[in-house]
């Protein structure tokens, strides 16, 4: 399984709810064909646990912080390194100097990257531009493999550091490892607006490793997750074990009383779960979504500023 958007793993939700995958910053995009509610048949294992929430704490929230408390946080790894995520620059030199440096150190660095980008070419080999990032990296001694082929993209955003020893922690995101992320850029003057948690529940930190696990040559089964505050996608049937996601965001969406905050880089036409924020803001709910500037349809602007919405573009 790989995190969400379409056919991909997910995160956690435990800062807000975002409709589309990332907040901006890259040259993602998504299909403004309208998106059905999956077929989902989740339910939840009888030993399923909620994560302490002392346990997941905000690390940082870009740009303001920058890219210095990812580094940091590489950097107190004692044993590995390892983390999944869409993209990755080559040239943000800044974190890849401390890869670097975590790698002569003898910390051993696995990076998973999205075999495919959104809106390129995407042979079944991968995308080209992925398959040069990865031969670059691996020139520095990082080893670096391209998502399992069975899903269109490989887009969760973590890093695992020590994972099976009493100190592993994971830092669970919403952006990419790009400068674009982290600071002003060709987007715009001062970067994408964009948060991280660090995970230290030992059960739920070993679950994603084993996850990863899974995702890394030469792959292997996905465990079942008893932990109820990690959030997996895909949910579909056809998917084994099924994801939890549809049914966490809708009873998320469902469950809100009497506010309704969204970071969404997307605003998807006709997706269930805007029919879903809709519904909660007739019922009376002040929902507010902060989205992209652009790629947003104004037809869908305009039917949830009608329902009540506000919507405030970066």
């Amino acid at each position: 399984m790989i995190p969400w958007r379409r056919s991909a793993l997910a995160g956690l939700v435990v800062l807000t709810l975002g409709l589309a995958a990332c907040t901006g910053g890259s040259t993602e995009s998504s299909p403004s064909s309208s998106v059905e509610m999956p077929t989902a048949s989740y339910s939840p294992p009888p030993d399923a646990q909620v994560t302490p929430p002392e346990l997941i704490t905000l690390a940082n929230v870009q740009p303001n912080d920058g890219i210095q408390p990812v580094i940091e946080f590489i950097e107190s790894a004692r044993r590995s390194v390892d983390i999944s995520i869409y993209r990755i620059d080559s040239d943000f030199t800044p974190l890849i100097d401390a890869l670097k440096r975590t790698v002569d150190r003898g910390v051993p660095v696995r990076i998973s990257i999205s075999r495919q980008l959104v809106g390129q070419p995407n042979p079944p080999q991968g995308n080209s531009q992925q398959i040069v990032v990865q031969q670059q990296l691996e020139a520095l001694g990082i080893q670096v493999e391209l998502s399992r082929p069975e899903f269109h993209y490989g887009h969760e955003k973590s890093i695992i550091i020590d994972a099976g020893t009493p100190e592993a922690r994971a830092m669970i995101a919403d952006w990419n490892l790009q400068a674009s992320y982290f600071g002003p850029n060709q987007y715009g003057p001062v970067g994408a607006r964009g948060m991280a948690v660090i995970n230290s529940d030992p059960q739920d930190v070993a679950t994603i490793a084993a996850y990863f696990d899974a995702n890394w040559p030469p792959y292997a089964p996905y465990p079942v997750s008893t932990r109820a505050s990690l959030v997996w996608s895909p949910s579909g049937i056809e998917y084994s074990p099924v994801g939890n996601s549809v049914a966490v965001l809708t009873d998320f969406i469902n469950g809100a009383k009497t506010r309704l905050d969204i970071y969404a880089e997307y605003i998807q036409d006709n997706s269930f779960l805007i029919d879903m924020v809709i519904a909660r803001a007739q019922a009376g709910i002040a929902v507010r979504i902060v989205a992209n500037s652009s790629g947003q349809s104004p037809a869908m602007v305009a039917k949830l500023r009608g329902a009540g919405i506000q919507i405030r573009f970066d």
